[in-house]
C-alpha cells in the first residue's frame, strides 16, 4: 500500500503512523502540522528508479572514473581552489583535511556548486519513505530529519531542492548529515550548506575528521600483488568490511616502513581495459567512503584531488 494515490493521500499507511508519532511524541510537531507538510509530498516513480541503477554500482570503473577525471572538471577545480584558497586553507588547518580532497568533493557532487539538484527533498525522501521498502526506515529517519532541520533553521521545506536521495546543497548533505556535521564556517550566525560556500567547506571538512580522517596520513596504497593467500571473500572492494593488515599478503608499492600495521584497511581491486590494479584503503580512504559508501567514489576523489596538485 502506497500513502500516494491519484485522489490525495492514504494517512493509514504504517509507515506514516511512524513518522507522525515519532515527530508528534519526540519533536512536539502537531498532527495537523506533520499531516499537512507529508500532505504536500508527491511521488516521483524516477526517483525510485535512479535508486535502483545509480552509476557507482552499475558503472565500469573506466566509465566511471572518465565522467569525473575530464578537462572542465579539473580545470573548474583548480580555478575554485584559487578563488577560495583562504577558506579553504582555514578548514586544512583546522580539520586536517587537505584543500584538494575538500574541493574535489565538491566537484564530484556538485560541479563546485553548479548543480545541486532539481527534485524537491520533501517528495524525494516522502517517495522513498513510502515505497522504496529496502531502505524504507532509512529514508523515514532522513524524512524526519528534514522536518527537524527545516524547523530548526527556518527553512522553507517546501523549496528545498536536491537530488533524488534527498541529498542538498554544495556538498550534498542529506538532513541528517546536516545536523549532524554542519558548521557556520563563515561566522554569521547561521549554518547554510545551500548558499554559502564558506560553510560548505567547512562543514565537508569536519565530516571527514568525525568520521576519522587523521592529518597528513596517506589516502591509499597500491600494492604489488592481488592479495595472494588472503582470503577475499566478503572482504574485496566491500567498504563495509575493514580487515587489519597482514604484511605477509599485503605489500605497498614504495613503502619501507609502513605504519598501517596496526590500523584497519580495506582492500580494494579496480578493473581497466588494461589490468586490475589492487591497492589499500587507509582510514582516510575509509572516512571518505562514509560521504558515500562506495570504493568507486572514494577513488575517484582522491584521483581527482591529485590533479589539483
Amino acid at each position: 500500500m502506497s500513502i500516494f494515490n491519484l485522489f490525495g493521500y492514504d494517512f493509514d499507511h504504517p509507515k506514516y503512523e511512524l513518522i507522525q508519532k515519532e515527530l508528534i511524541e519526540k519533536h512536539n510537531f502537531s498532527a495537523d502540522e506533520v499531516k499537512f507538510i507529508i500532505g504536500q509530498a508527491e511521488k516521483q516513480q524516477k526517483i525510485i528508479d535512479s535508486m535502483n541503477s545509480p552509476a557507482e554500482f552499475t558503472w565500469t570503473w573506466d566509465k566511471y572514473r572518465k565522467l569525473f577525471i575530464e578537462p572542465k572538471r579539473i580545470k573548474n577545480g583548480k580555478l575554485f581552489i584559487k578563488n577560495n584558497l583562504e577558506t579553504l586553507e582555514k578548514a586544512e588547518a583546522q580539520f586536517g583535511v587537505p584543500k584538494e580532497i575538500i574541493t574535489a568533493i565538491l566537484g564530484v557532487e556538485t560541479r563546485y556548486g553548479k548543480i545541486m539538484g532539481s527534485y524537491r527533498v520533501l517528495d524525494a525522501l516522502s517517495t522513498l519513505s513510502f515505497d522504496y521498502p529496502r531502505r524504507s526506515n532509512f529514508f523515514s529517519q532522513e524524512l524526519i530529519s528534514l522536518l527537524l532541520l527545516a524547523r530548526e533553521n527556518s527553512l522553507d521545506v517546501f523549496e528545498l531542492k536536491g537530488s533524488y536521495a534527498g541529498a542538498m546543497g554544495f556538498g550534498q548533505f542529506i538532513p541528517s548529515s546536516y545536523r549532524a556535521y554542519a558548521v557556520d564556517f563563515d561566522d554569521d550566525g547561521s549554518v547554510d550548506l545551500l548558499n554559502s560556500v564558506e560553510d560548505a567547506i567547512g562543514s565537508i571538512a569536519n565530516y571527514l575528521f568525525q568520521h576519522g580522517w587523521k592529518s597528513g596520513y596517506p589516502i591509499i596504497w597500491e600494492v604489488d600483488n592481488s592479495f595472494e593467500g588472503y582470503d577475499l571473500t566478503g572482504v574485496i572492494n566491500n567498504v563495509r568490511k575493514q580487515v587489519n593488515f597482514d604484511s605477509k599478503t599485503m605489500s605497498p608499492i614504495g613503502v619501507s616502513d609502513f605504519d598501517g600495521l596496526n590500523t584497519k584497511v580495506l582492500l580494494l581491486s579496480y578493473d581497466t581495459n588494461k589490468s586490475t590494479n589492487y591497492f589499500i584503503g587507509s582510514r582516510n580512504f575509509i572516512a571518505i567512503t562514509k560521504y558515500n559508501v562506495s570504493h568507486f567514489y572514494a577513488k575517484v576523489v582522491y584521483d581527482l584531488a591529485k590533479e589539483f596538485l
